[in-house]
């Protein structure tokens, strides 16, 4: 089955005044059941499960169940990595190159603005966040952090699921006042792809089962100088 791919335009949801011009979209299809099983025992197979902290100041994350409860397995792994760009990139052709004043400038800095930096594409960032989520499990409203590795830039968050044996646990995005929300429901083989900057969403309570997920970011090189 071919890769449905599905561009969020939050211009026709109840969350455009907001985020009109705010980059999203999903992707299903784009890994079988099998390789999504594979992907997840590449991390749980080998690995223990911790419960997943939030970035702080000092060295180690530090966790806050109130605010994110859900366990987690942080591997660095180049090959899999590279595996999942290669999958992605034919379906995110916009993110090729981000320049100044273009459709998707507001990725990377304020959109309209007419000067800047160009960004270049480059890859998965091989840290990856494998997420486990049970009954009562949840991240409360936040935005994604920007990370940077080796001179790259994040700018984009990818989220593929691999399974869909639970319910609850979906992705919402929601306006800052936190009055209107859009949600994207767990399926698997499902990748959701979405702007860090300044997009507020959730990982809504899982009710019932386990809730399986890996989490990235799609890497940036600035190829111009502001």
């Amino acid at each position: 089955m071919a890769p449905t791919v599905t561009p969020i335009d939050f211009s026709q949801t109840p969350l455009a005044k907001n985020y009109t011009n705010f980059y999203a979209k999903i992707i299903d299809d784009v890994f079988t059941s099998e390789e999504c099983k594979t992907i997840f025992s590449t991390a749980s197979e080998n690995d223990d499960w911790k419960p997943a902290g939030l970035s702080a100041e000092g060295p180690e994350p530090t966790v806050h169940s109130s605010f994110r409860n859900s366990d987690r397995i942080l591997r660095i792994d180049d090959t899999l990595g590279a595996m999942i760009y290669e999958r992605l990139r034919p379906h995110v052709e916009e993110l090729y190159e981000i320049t100044p004043g273009s459709e998707w400038a507001g990725i990377v800095g304020k959109a309209g603005k007419k000067q800047g930096p160009t960004w270049k594409l480059v890859g998965v960032n091989a840290r990856l966040s494998f997420l486990r989520y049970g009954p009562g499990h949840y991240f409360k409203p936040h935005c994604d952090g920007l990370n940077e590795i080796n001179g790259h830039k994040s700018f984009v968050t990818l989220h593929l699921y691999l399974n869909e044996d639970s319910e609850g646990g979906a992705t919402r995005f929601w306006t800052p006042d936190k009055k209107e929300y859009l949600d994207v429901h767990p399926k698997l083989g499902r990748v959701l792809i979405f702007q860090q900057r300044m997009l507020v969403h959730s990982g809504e309570e899982v009710t019932k089962g386990l809730k399986h997920t890996m989490r990235s970011d799609f890497m940036f090189e600035q190829i111009s100088e502001a």
